[in-house]
């Protein structure tokens, strides 16, 4: 029923996010003017229910590469984005399923929302960045799962 449905969305998840998330570039469309990494990859360490720990890697064209991590919890609560200072990030699960990220920095604040294939083997995040100006670009990522 509607309303054993809605009693649960709190609790809608999907199953754990361990494991590693690779970028597919073909399926991905970057902001305006970004270069597409030649390789980005989420390590997801923990994701229990109670903690979420992650780290991004990415790989330039150029051989740059960089890294970002995250250590909070899936609780619409602020954390810090580790190698980004003055950033935060916020995650809640959505009645749907779908993972909400929202990130704030100096530079504005982000929206994403990712939702995953019933197999998790792929994760569509559709995104909206806002600079300070009010600016907003959209662009999605998609991510298969090794």
């Amino acid at each position: 029923t509607l309303a054993a449905a809605a009693t649960s969305g709190a609790l809608a998840r999907p199953a754990s996010l361990e494991g590693k998330w690779r970028l597919d570039p073909k399926e991905t469309e970057t902001l305006p003017g970004e270069e597409q990494p030649a390789q980005l990859v989420m390590a997801i360490a923990k994701d229990d229910g109670q903690a979420f720990r992650w780290t991004v890697t990415v790989t330039m064209k150029d051989g740059s590469s960089g890294s970002t991590g995250f250590d909070g919890a899936i609780d619409g609560k602020p954390y810090p984005v580790v190698g980004r200072p003055g950033n935060t990030s916020t995650f809640s699960w959505m009645p749907d399923e779908s993972l909400k990220q929202v990130s704030q920095g100096p530079g504005g604040i982000s929206v994403e929302v990712c939702a995953f294939s019933a197999d998790m083997k792929k994760m569509t995040c559709n995104a909206r960045q806002t600079d300070t100006s009010g600016r907003a670009a959209a662009y999605v990522e998609v991510f298969e799962r090794q």
